[in-house]
């Protein structure tokens, strides 16, 4: 008998926003399924994909469900390299093999800057690494549809309270100082605008204090001509460092609120698991899972389980603010939700426009009930950290109710044995 260990295969599939990846991921599950192993699938979430389009966050969300769906174990991290935190990740796994759709970049794009694929190819030594192609046929299904986001007027409001304090500013220096000192004040205003309002409207103060400097400050003033050429290149200059300062802040601050978004809902979690690892009756655990997970998601929340006709009934939090209006087809949905295992309402295949999303307490082959959640900030609900964390709070809420009705129906065993 050899003395050789025999070690199971362990498939990582990087998961993206690319329209090929949900034929990437397929193929990945299929691999991992014919050599008997396990199947991972990660998202790196950089500080660039936090200011990605809107298609491309619901397509990786898309693809990271179907990866779960297909028995994978999902992980989603943030740093700066997707290339550095893939191969970390695989070694902390002992992950023997890594499967990575080819870029989508363009050949000179991909000649400039490199690809995160070929940087995973070059440090990724020891683990074998495939690159495949997927199939745009295979696209995975769509499974919400969410209207344009609105434009929130009152961060452009505030951007141009920063533009008008600055020209204001400008206009008291102006006779003391250069006409280069200006120019900074205008670039502050930008900074200010994209750290406290965002990047579009601080792509508009750039482009107006771009024009007011001009027609307040440079010969001839109040007029858009100049006299000097070189300040045509000044304009441009100006105007390209403060796009770049506009970005660069736009980034940071995206990365602000998601760090703090993480560190609260981290410490959320960590209370929910150590009190649920304590507490005993359902009614415990109901209100427990009611108050942890609303704190989580910022959002009213209330569980339904059945009673002993089997009906649906709320057993924590308050159903005021979660069912508002049309009780009847709310219920209609908590039901189909209870007895299909599936998840119904926002986001969802069923009535993914509805304003609540349902998700059952399932568990083995079975559900306990269902949590029905309103969520207080719909779009970014629709990220995909935040369905994978609802879903995995849901089932530890499950496992713990599981375990409370088996303790109460061997109590009686035990008494009578006894």
């Amino acid at each position: 008998m050899s003395d050789a260990k025999v070690t199971a295969e362990k498939v990582l599939v990087c998961v993206n926003a690319s329209p090929a990846g949900a034929g990437v991921i397929r193929y990945a599950a299929r691999k991992a399924a014919a050599a008997g192993g396990r199947l991972f699938a990660v998202y790196v979430e950089t500080p660039g994909e936090l200011l990605t389009t809107k298609e491309a966050r619901e397509r990786a969300s898309d693809h990271l469900r179907l990866a779960e769906e297909l028995g994978a174990k999902t992980a989603i991290l943030t740093g700066k390299h997707i290339a550095e935190e893939t191969i970390k990740f695989a070694r902390d796994k002992g992950i023997t093999k890594i499967i990575a759709g080819k870029p989508g970049r363009s050949r000179l794009a991909t000649i400039f800057s490199g690809s995160a694929v070929d940087r995973l190819v070059r440090i990724s030594d020891g683990i074998d690494v495939e690159i495949v192609s997927g199939d745009l046929g295979e696209a995975v299904q769509k499974t919400y549809r969410i209207g344009s986001e609105q434009i929130s007027w009152s961060d452009y409001g505030a951007g141009l309270l920063f533009y008008a304090f600055a020209t204001g500013l400008c206009l008291l220096m102006y006779p003391h100082i250069d006409l280069s000192n200006l120019i900074m004040v205008y670039l502050l205003a930008v900074l200010v605008t994209a750290m406290e309002s965002g990047r579009g409207p601080a792509i508009v103060i750039s482009l107006l204090s771009v024009l007011t400097f001009d027609f307040l400050f440079v010969p001839p003033r109040f007029s858009f001509t100049v006299d000097d050429a070189q300040f045509i290149v000044t304009f441009l200059v100006m105007f390209a460092v403060a796009l770049a300062i506009s970005h660069l802040a736009s980034l940071m601050r995206a990365q602000t609120r998601t760090a703090r978004l993480h560190e609260r809902q981290a410490a959320a979690m960590h209370g929910l698991s150590r009190q649920l690892a304590c507490s005993r009756g359902v009614e415990n655990i109901v209100k427990i899972a009611v108050e942890y997970i609303s704190e989580i998601f910022d959002s009213p929340l209330i569980v339904l389980l059945p009673d002993s006709a089997g009906r649906l009934k709320t057993s924590g939090g308050d159903p005021s603010p979660v069912l508002q209006n049309d009780l009847v087809r709310q219920l209609d949905l908590a039901r189909k939700s209870f007895e299909s295992g599936k998840s119904t309402g926002w986001g969802s295949e069923v009535w993914p426009e509805n304003e609540i999303l349902y998700t059952p307490l399932e568990v083995a082959d079975s559900n306990l009930g269902v949590v029905a959640l309103r969520p207080r900030d719909p779009k970014r609900f629709l990220m995909a950290d935040q369905r994978l964390l609802l879903d995995s709070l849901v089932k530890q809420v499950a496992l713990s109710l599981d375990v409370e009705y088996m303790a109460q129906k061997c109590a009686p065993l035990q008494s009578s044995a006894s």
